[in-house]
């Protein structure tokens, strides 16, 4: 017996096989779209509990930084309204002062003091007091003492700073002015006190001088000299 098989009758066979596939995945398909009936794995209880933990995970992570932030944020502020408060307390205090004899006030200053770099910051503020004038002048002498090389030194920061043309910082206001200076001690030099010395020219001749501790520099600079004498040891073994 002779069979004669057609040339494409592999192709009929392949295409007829992909249409029966095909429409048995489409049948597939809509049946269960159809269905109301849960898939076995994505629609199980177990998956959606772990779907939900995860997404409170995240937010909760959320919201851990958001409050984080907010914090900063308050903190931030709290400072500011504390500066601001010291401020007004400040220009009260300038705008309308206690009954006191005070003509011209001098306030504390405030020092930051770097042992490595052997540079001081000073920040001097000065303010009428009980008067109204127009205008009050005079000028400021800053000195820092301490001990160079173990003897007595003082240091004139006006000298020191150049933008200064004297000895001196003038002083012109009518309600307050302040005073900034930022220099390089002399190195070795150990500042122990800063002494400001305040001469009032006008409305009258008034003067006013304090002396102001700078705290722990001297430990500072303890620390900072056995620091670079154990280094020059190091090098010299």
């Amino acid at each position: 017996m002779v069979v004669r098989v057609h040339p494409h009758a592999w192709r009929w066979r392949a295409g007829a096989a992909a249409g029966a596939l095909s429409v048995t995945l489409l049948l597939g398909y809509w049946w269960g779209a159809s269905s109301d009936s849960e898939m076995p794995f994505f629609d199980s209880p177990e998956e959606k509990l772990r779907d939900q933990v995860t997404q409170l995970s995240v937010e909760r992570d959320t919201d851990q930084q958001t409050l984080r932030d907010l914090r900063a944020s308050l903190a931030d502020q709290a400072a500011e309204l504390n500066e601001m408060r010291d401020m007004l307390a400040l220009y009260r205090g300038v705008m309308v002062p206690d009954d006191s004899e005070e003509v011209v006030v001098l306030r504390p200053p405030t020092i930051e003091y770097d042992a490595i770099n052997h540079s001081l910051q000073l920040v001097s503020l000065v303010h009428r007091g009980t008067g109204d004038d127009e205008t009050y002048q005079g000028h400021l002498t800053v000195l820092v003492e301490g001990l160079l090389d173990e003897k007595r030194y003082t240091v004139n920061l006006a000298a020191l700073d150049t933008g200064q043309e004297s000895s001196v910082f003038p002083l012109r206001f009518r309600y307050l002015q302040k005073v900034q200076v930022a220099v390089s001690l002399p190195k070795g030099f150990v500042p122990e006190s800063v002494v400001s010395s305040l001469r009032l020219d006008e409305p009258r001749v008034v003067t006013r001088e304090r002396r102001d501790a700078l705290g722990d520099a001297t430990a500072i600079v303890a620390v900072a000299r056995d620091a670079e004498r154990n280094a020059t040891d190091k090098k010299k073994q």
